[in-house]
């Protein structure tokens, strides 16, 4: 089978036109790029599930070393996703990332799906590489310019992959090797690395859950990944107490402009707060972070902060979750 070196090694393609998830990260030197590098054990990356509770995580790692090799512990499975997050340089040409069979090197294995992003030729390149030989390049533009951050998700389906640029989706991807023979990933070339993340499922919507110990308790924040629907007129989310109250009703709503926050106390509800610009869109995805804290909720839109929710009902006991509405949501967790 034929040997190849990583993007930022100048491979050239053939021009053919549940349970909380974990995977272990590898690394190589930084001053060695050698393709074929035993990568040796790094750590363990945050992950989410249905309603996964993790405790408090250490101060995330800001700097992943590139070249870039982890082996998944657990099968990646239709409704996850593989989050990618990092900033290009001034001069940075091109970087990949890819997901293996067998092996994170690139020793020869099957890599069912290759991500090229290139700025010097202004594209983002989708391949396959299988039985020793590149498969037929598909061909997107490149929404990123040398310099921005980037957010790329790849979300595993049955039949494909959905790929997302900065949460807007720019690709479907047909399989043409069985997402069951991924073992590995990697990412490689220009680019700086600041958050990995992989996990999550299909969720009915509407979704109820109950949250287990002490909830969503003080100090502890309900993260939701989601995306609204193409047409979407409005969706929610709930925090509720024990006995039904809701403490935190949080409603988007595009017939609106307006996101309405509020409370159900002893089945009334309360004065609507709708401070603010609507921050979602439609068909684009969002990372909602709410944050309890002793006074009030801390509302974060894609790491920026959004607003503020004073209590109206003692912080404690925050045990269930409610979505509904136009949305699809692909991840929850609590941490």
């Amino acid at each position: 089978m034929a040997e190849y070196p990583p993007e930022g090694q100048e491979f050239h393609e053939h021009h053919h036109e549940h349970h909380e998830q974990h995977f272990e990260h590898h690394e190589t030197s930084h001053n060695n790029h050698d393709p074929f590098h035993e990568p040796q054990p790094h750590e363990h990356a945050a992950a989410f599930e249905d309603v996964i509770v993790s405790e408090k995580p250490p101060a995330m790692e800001t700097n992943y070393p590139i070249p870039y090799r982890s082996k998944l512990t657990e099968p990646f499975e239709p409704g996850q996703t593989l989050i990618v997050k990092g900033k290009t340089a001034e001069d940075s040409v091109r970087f990949t990332v890819n997901l293996h069979t067998a092996s994170a090197d690139f020793s020869g294995n099957d890599v069912p799906l290759h991500i090229s992003v290139r700025f010097d030729e202004g594209k983002l390149v989708f391949n396959t590489f299988s039985k020793g030989e590149w498969g037929k390049e598909e061909r997107k533009s490149n929404p990123w310019k040398r310099g921005d951050d980037i957010d790329i998700r790849i979300r595993a389906h049955d039949s494909k992959f959905q790929i997302f640029a900065d949460q807007k989706e720019v690709k479907e991807y047909e399989h043409r090797i069985p997402l069951s023979s991924i073992t590995h990933f990697s990412i490689d070339g220009d680019v700086f690395i600041t958050h990995i993340h992989w996990g999550g499922k299909y969720y009915p919507v509407p979704y109820e859950s109950g949250v287990p110990g002490d909830g969503v308790a003080p100090g502890k924040s309900l993260l939701v990944f989601g995306t609204p629907e193409k047409k979407a007129k409005r969706f929610h989310i709930n925090l509720l107490k024990r006995n039904g109250d809701i403490a935190l009703h949080f409603n988007p709503r595009f017939d609106e402009k307006a996101v309405v926050r509020n409370s159900l106390i002893s089945g009334e509800w309360g004065n609507e707060e709708r401070e603010g610009k609507l921050p979602f869109e439609k068909s684009v995805g969002f990372d909602l972070e709410i944050r309890n804290e002793e006074y009030a909720f801390q509302l974060f839109i894609n790491g920026e902060r959004f607003g503020t929710y004073a209590h109206r009902l003692e912080p404690n006991d925050l045990h269930g979750i409610q979505i509904g509405g136009d949305v699809e949501i692909t991840g929850i967790q609590i941490k």
